[in-house]
């Protein structure tokens, strides 16, 4: 009798064990899906908050094709950014960018920071091409001062359309910029300051300027328009590391009084090798170039 009732108790205990764990799994299944999901979202708005900032600053003459979800579920996923560079009126892919997120953290793609490096001759210190599809990177300058002029050699490219980044010997506001820039080509973006939170290449004694920090000037977006967007974008994307001189400078300034010591332009090759001799270049470095067809007009 006393085995029967102990067999009877441990049934007992069983089922009870399992009705909890089944009630549990009712009550805490949801509630934890819910949980996941409102920790993903937070992450998940972290870094596309985290993606636009970086944008806003970072990318010169640079253009969000799309940004969309993938992958997604309740313990993370993806968001895959593709960007392209309007060259004169020429779309040209720029790059395909895969960054992650869980319901714990998020992380930008290296990629957007990263790009390919090849030293090409003794004329050439070093060039820089983009990670994925080897687009080549227009430069700018630390220093003005006996830098490389690459426009110049656009005059043996005829019949093409490029980019050039253009390192001024003087910094200017933009209503000095907008006095300076040729009718015949086209303003689109504007570089502020370095961005000194990244280590420099080890070994480059070229002063190339490795992460500009700059502002969209593309269709007369002058800096009374966008200042204060940018400027809390670029607190956003700089977060808690020490502020430069730079970035101290470019939080305090106005619209009128906002410096750039450089520009990226786009033309005809033929426009911008006029660009080169141009007062106030200490040095150029060209970009992005395209054979033109007859079906696209450039646009200058």
């Amino acid at each position: 009798m006393l085995d029967q009732a102990l067999r009877k108790a441990k049934w007992r205990q069983r089922l009870m064990m399992v009705l909890i764990a089944v009630v549990v799994l009712i009550i805490g299944g949801p509630l934890a899906y819910s949980g996941l999901n409102q920790l993903c979202g937070r992450q998940t708005d972290a870094l596309y908050t985290a993606l636009t900032n970086y944008h806003l600053v970072a990318e010169p003459n640079v253009t969000v094709a799309s940004e969309m979800l993938a992958n997604n579920s309740s313990f993370g996923g993806n968001v895959v950014t593709k960007e392209y560079k309007e060259i004169d009126g020429y779309v040209v892919p720029w790059g395909t960018y895969t960054s992650h997120y869980s319901f714990h953290d998020w992380e930008m793609d290296e990629s957007f920071t990263q790009t390919v490096s090849n030293r090409l001759d003794e004329n050439t210190d070093r060039q820089q091409f983009q990670n994925t599809t080897l687009q080549k990177v227009a430069r700018f300058y630390t220093h003005t001062h006996d830098l490389p002029n690459e426009a110049r050699s656009l005059s043996r490219l005829p019949n093409h359309v490029g980019e050039i980044a253009v390192t001024f010997s003087r910094a200017v506001t933009y209503a000095e910029l907008k006095q300076w820039v040729p009718k015949n080509v086209n303003l689109t973006w504007g570089y502020v300051f370095n961005d000194t939170k990244r280590v420099a290449l080890e070994g480059d004694n070229s002063g190339l300027v490795e992460n500009p920090i700059g502002m969209d000037l593309s269709y007369d977006q002058g800096p009374s328009r966008q200042l204060k967007d940018w400027q809390t974008a670029l607190r956003g994307y700089w977060g808690n590391q020490t502020r430069s001189a730079g970035m101290k400078l470019a939080l305090k300034a106005s619209a009128k009084t906002l410096q750039f010591r450089g520009v990226i332009l786009t033309g005809t090759t033929e426009q911008l090798v006029k660009v080169a001799g141009a007062a106030n270049v200490a040095g150029t470095s060209v970009g992005v170039t395209v054979a033109r067809v007859p079906y696209i007009k450039p646009v200058k």
